[in-house]
C-alpha cells in the first residue's frame, strides 16, 4: 500500500488530526477593500497608467493589497479624460513608455492642469536621461519595475501624513 502524505499545515501538531480546508481569510473570501496589509488614517487613492494590462493588474493589486483604492487606465489620454471629468487621486503611477501620449508628456499635461497628486514614473528600463525628463515634466519620483513595498510604503506614509 502506498503511503499518503499531508501538507504540514493540514495536520495539527497534537496527534495528526487533519484541519478543515482554510479559506483566505478564515471564514470568508479575500476582499482587497477590507483585508489589507496596512491601515491608513486617511482614505488613499491611486491611478495606475500603463499600456500593458499585466503591469496594470500587478500594480493595481499591489496598491490595493496595501489598502489604497486604485483605478487603472491604459493610456495617458484616458488618464487626462478621467481627471478632467473630476476624478482626483493621491498617487498617480505612470509608465513613461505609453502608447500615444508618452508618460512624460502625460505627467507634463497633468501638472499643467493643476493636478497636485504625487506622480511616480515606473519603468522596466531605467535610463537616467528618461528619469531626468520625467522629473522635469513634473514627476515626483521615478522607480524601476518591479516595484515593491520598500519603494511605495514611504510614499504612502507621506501621503497619509505619517
Amino acid at each position: 500500500m502506498a503511503p499518503t502524505y499531508s501538507l504540514p499545515r493540514q495536520i495539527r501538531a497534537n496527534g495528526g488530526e487533519k484541519l478543515p480546508q482554510r479559506r483566505n481569510p478564515p471564514g470568508g473570501e479575500f476582499n482587497p477593500e477590507t483585508n489589507t496589509l496596512m491601515t491608513w488614517r486617511n482614505r488613499l487613492t491611486a491611478l495606475v497608467v500603463d499600456s500593458e494590462s499585466f503591469c496594470r493588474m500587478l500594480e493595481k493589486s499591489f496598491l490595493s493589497a496595501y489598502g489604497v483604492e486604485t483605478e487603472d487606465v491604459e493610456s495617458g489620454s484616458a488618464a487626462i479624460e478621467l481627471i478632467q471629468g473630476g476624478a482626483t487621486f493621491d498617487l498617480i503611477v505612470i509608465n513613461p513608455h505609453l502608447c500615444g501620449i508618452s508618460g512624460i508628456e502625460t505627467a507634463r499635461l497633468l501638472r499643467n492642469m493643476g493636478v497636485q497628486s504625487r506622480i511616480v514614473g515606473s519603468s522596466a528600463m531605467y535610463v537616467e536621461e528618461e528619469r531626468s525628463c520625467f522629473l522635469r515634466a513634473g514627476g515626483d519620483h521615478y522607480v524601476e519595475k518591479p516595484f515593491g513595498p520598500h519603494l511605495f510604503i514611504p510614499i504612502l506614509q507621506e501621503l497619509d501624513n505619517q
